[in-house]
């Protein structure tokens, strides 16, 4: 019990070092962050006809091919930084269409021919914390129609065709944390043969990132949890002044008692209770320290060990011994 209690007032002394000294934790500390956006807008223009009412068509409609005249698509991209850092901006863009001729194979677009058409570019446009462009382009298909045609008439083939209007640029931020660049594509696939079309336009892009460093910070430990472990100590430091004032140790003749009692229990095989003495005068007598050596000689001679029992179940003269032929082993349970 004794040996319990000093552990457990180790433990609780580790515990409380612990709640003083709890160590330190790697922590991503924010700098500078942001967010940029891009997408666009877009309306379809029609020819004069006896079919619509209105000459321009909103999003997400049919539209047919015969009567189409132009689209109108409004671009636009924006970078935001933290509001109170000050932070220089600069955008760049570049509003292009591609065109291409097309064969899908194991689902797979295989390209036949491409070129691409510039529509606008800007570049080094500056601004500070935050930066928006906009800009809006007319995109008229019969030239690319036109293309379309002569390359067909060149290859010989009638692949699919498509033109894919692609607006693409960046943002750089120079910050007192650090520099930081985004770059965006956002791109609109148009049929060009089909005589009637939709126009698919993906979701605006949206991303945020920031500019970090790692911190070495103290865990936080509530101190009021030293309580516990002082009380711990408390109560247990109560209990050994207890059993080293109060605990009654064993007399020698209970301690024989005990070490008698453990014997048995571990060699009670090995050891027979006789009941008359044997005369030593004509044998030598040879007094071994511990059980151990007792149990080696009794399996050295395959000999029993024995003792007279006394009327309370104790070896007479506290003694064990192994009658040899020569010389009598005695062990003294003293």
């Amino acid at each position: 019990m004794l040996a319990i209690a000093i552990i457990i007032i180790c433990l609780s002394i580790f515990f409380i070092y612990k709640i003083l000294y709890p160590g330190t934790e790697e922590k991503q500390v924010t700098l500078y962050s942001y967010s940029m956006t891009a997408g666009c807008d877009y309306k379809v223009h029609l020819k004069e006809n006896d079919i619509y009412n209105a000459m321009v068509l909103e999003e997400n409609m049919i539209y047919p091919k015969s009567i189409f005249d132009r689209l109108s698509v409004n671009y636009h991209a924006g970078f935001s930084g933290s509001s109170g850092t000050l932070s220089e901006i600069t955008a760049d863009y570049a509003i292009e269409v591609k065109v291409r001729g097309f064969q899908i194979k194991e689902s797979k677009k295989r390209i036949v021919y491409e070129r691409t058409f510039p529509v606008s570019e800007q570049s080094n446009l500056k601004f500070i914390k935050e930066a928006n462009i906009s800009e809006e382009v007319s995109i008229d298909l019969s030239q690319y129609e036109s293309y379309v045609n002569n390359a067909e008439s060149v290859i010989k083939a009638n692949p699919s065709s498509e033109a894919e209007l692609i607006f693409s640029g960046s943002f750089k931020a120079e910050t007192e944390f650090g520099n930081k660049e985004e770059k965006f594509v956002y791109s609109i696939i148009l049929p060009i043969r089909d005589s009637l079309f939709a126009i698919d336009k993906p979701a605006d892009i949206e991303k945020t990132g920031s500019i970090t460093k790692t911190e070495i910070i103290e865990k936080s430990v509530k101190r009021t949890l030293l309580i516990i472990p002082g009380i711990i100590i408390f109560v247990m430091l109560l209990f050994i002044v207890y059993i080293m004032v109060y605990a009654k140790l064993p007399t020698e003749d209970e301690y024989r008692v005990l070490h008698f009692k453990s014997i048995m229990r571990k060699h009670g095989s090995r050891i027979v209770r006789v009941s008359r003495s044997i005369n030593f005068s004509r044998e030598a007598v040879l007094v071994i320290k511990d059980i151990e050596g007792m149990i080696k000689i009794s399996d050295q001679y395959n000999l029993s060990i024995f003792y007279i029992p006394r009327e309370n179940g104790m070896p007479e003269e506290n003694k064990m011994f192994i009658p040899g032929k020569d010389i009598c082993y005695i062990y003294y349970l003293n």
